[in-house]
């Protein structure tokens, strides 16, 4: 009887709460009324109106003043349609393919001369501060036809990566190792047969250089210690030479005077041991300190700019030797900021090493006199010019006035060479002296689209030698250029032209007499070098690539360096594969 009663209780409940509800909505509706509030503003007296000066406004006489007339322009614009004309009938839209990125990548390719190339890189994110990366790189060349000596070319190169970003500093750190591997095949146009110390089975030409560098570079962004870079080269050749070279710098950006005041210590240290000197046969190394202290006053305007500073050295060496350069940079925009005017004069001190010796010249020996290169003078006058969007222009003219300034000269030839490479007259030394270099220069870049772009610099210089000699082994006119393009979505083309001029070189003459460094000689001169290389890449879709590469030289003349030469013509096809390395 209870649980009928609560049944009956709840029913009554159900059907009753809709009334209660509507009863109480229509009071709400009968009691909303509507009021209205005016709310009145004090008046507050500004104090800026106190001192304001009331202006009478002036109207334009319309007898003298002539209406100006209005002429309205319609620009045309290229509208996306989704209708087929005249059916009214939907267009079906195509997804456009998506083209990714990767963060590793693979290739290969082979070609003629018996080339070879084999590339792996990497840089793989590991959480939100830091990347690590790996690169290995591997080419190889074939033996060039008419050499008695072999005439091969190989190089390794592994680059270890890691970067570390927060949201005031970076740090990006390097491990890399190259090993080149080449062989001193240059051997003078003559009959070697008649030569009894020359024995080619004899001689083993390799000469493989081995560079080790670890790096770090330290970046602040809002901290007076702006950057600091910690390098470090250990490079060894096939010949038991061995150098390492130190160095450390820093930029410090202190706010001064409303502009800034950068201060740049740095300190180099380098060490060059060779077995044995190439006239006595005695051992020989090299020792230098250097330490810098550059200070700049920075002052950059909105048409006038100017840094002003002074650069000292200290050489640590047998005599200890002080210098104090000035450093002068002005430059001044027009009110259009499209031609913009400058000045660049400063002096300088460098430390010269058997590392940038051999990059740039392969074929030194391992016997060199290595001495530091001073600038006592290097002015530069020119202007660059932004006639518009894309294009700059630049020209300049230079004087730069060297002590000890470095060229390549040909070593003679050793009859007691037992049978070792660079002792047969087919190898570099470096001799100094003082040199002033007069030129001008002059280049552009334009920027045509994201990807499209072409460069061109022109340099001549004319070289003058304390005695009147000629600067041996260094070109007057360079010509560098370059250009990129993208063809369509999927095709890249690039391109690179370099040419320079011909060159005084000093040869010794083959004498049955001892070694001697002032043995008879002569002068010659060889022809200019033009060198072409472009590349095409197809991407066919967002994980593969076919490439092919070119590299020509146009000319009897293909290397730099007299009786070595290049491949005049070099082919090679390869493929690159795309894809994702996650941790």
């Amino acid at each position: 009887m209870m649980q009928i009663y609560k049944v009956f209780k709840n029913i009554v409940f159900l059907f009753t709460l809709p009334l209660i509800l509507s009863a109480q909505k229509n009071q709400n509706d009968d009691d909303l009324g509507t009021q209205e509030i005016t709310v009145i503003k004090t008046y507050i007296p500004n104090l800026k109106n106190v001192f304001k000066i009331v202006q009478t406004p002036e109207l334009d006489d319309s007898l003298i003043n002539k209406k100006q007339k209005v002429i309205y322009t319609f620009k045309p614009f290229e509208a996306v349609s989704t209708f087929i004309p005249n059916k009214a009938t939907p267009l079906k839209f195509k997804r456009q393919e998506l083209i990714g990125f990767h963060n590793s990548f693979v290739s290969s390719g082979i070609g003629n001369k018996s080339q070879k190339s084999i590339n792996f890189t990497s840089m793989v994110t590991m959480d939100r501060f830091q990347s690590v990366g790996l690169a290995m790189r591997f080419n190889s060349l074939g033996e060039i036809p008419g050499t008695i000596l072999e005439s091969t070319e190989k190089r390794l190169t592994i680059n270890l990566l890691h970067q570390y970003k927060e949201r005031n500093m970076r740090i990006d750190s390097d491990i890399r190792y190259d090993s080149q591997s080449h062989n001193l095949y240059g051997l003078r146009d003559i009959n070697w047969k008649n030569i009894p110390s020359f024995r080619s089975s004899l001689v083993n030409p390799l000469q493989r250089l081995n560079y080790l560098s670890v790096k770090s570079k330290w970046q602040w962004y809002e901290s007076v210690l702006s950057k600091m870079n910690f390098n470090t080269y250990i490079t060894s050749d096939s010949f038991d030479s061995t150098e390492h070279i130190f160095s450390i710098n820093a930029l410090f950006r202190i706010p001064f005077l409303g502009n800034y005041l950068d201060l740049t210590p740095n300190f180099e240290l380098i060490n060059s041991n060779f077995k044995s000197d190439y006239f006595t046969d005695l051992p020989i190394d090299f020792k230098n300190a250097l330490t810098q202290l550059q200070i700049k006053f920075l002052n950059f305007g909105k048409k006038f700019n100017f840094v002003l500073g002074v650069n000292g050295f200290y050489l640590i060496d047998e005599q200890n030797q002080f210098f104090v350069y000035p450093k002068l940079e002005v430059s001044y925009k027009s009110i259009n900021s499209k031609i913009v005017p400058f000045i660049d004069y400063e002096g300088g001190y460098k430390l010269n090493s058997y590392t940038s010796f051999s990059l740039e010249n392969p074929y030194v020996a391992p016997v060199l006199n290595i001495q530091p290169t001073e600038v006592n003078h290097n002015l530069n006058i020119g202007f660059n010019l932004f006639p518009s969007s894309g294009l700059t222009l630049k020209m300049s003219a230079s004087y730069i006035e060297y002590n000890n300034f470095g060229m390549f000269v040909r070593l003679p030839y050793d009859n007691f060479n037992n049978d070792i490479a660079f002792r047969l007259g087919n190898s570099y030394r470096v001799i100094y002296d003082q040199v002033e270099k007069k030129g001008l220069s002059s280049g552009f870049i334009l920027q045509l689209k994201e990807f499209n772009k072409v460069s061109l610099d022109i340099n001549y210089y004319d070289y003058t030698r304390k005695n009147n000699e000629p600067v041996w082994n260094t070109p007057s006119l360079t010509i560098d250029l370059e250009g990129n393009f993208k063809l369509g979505r999927k095709i890249f083309f690039n391109f690179s032209t370099n040419y320079f001029s011909s060159r005084e070189i000093k040869n010794y003459l083959i004498s049955s007499g001892e070694l001697s460094e002032g043995g008879p000689s002569q002068r010659e001169s060889i022809g200019s070098v033009i060198y072409a290389n472009s590349s095409l890449t197809w991407k066919i879709n967002s994980e593969w690539d076919l490439f092919y590469r070119n590299n020509i030289y146009f000319g009897d003349v293909t290397s730099r360096w007299a009786y070595y030469q290049n491949q005049p013509q070099l082919n090679l096809i390869g493929i690159r594969y795309k894809f994702d390395i996650n941790f």
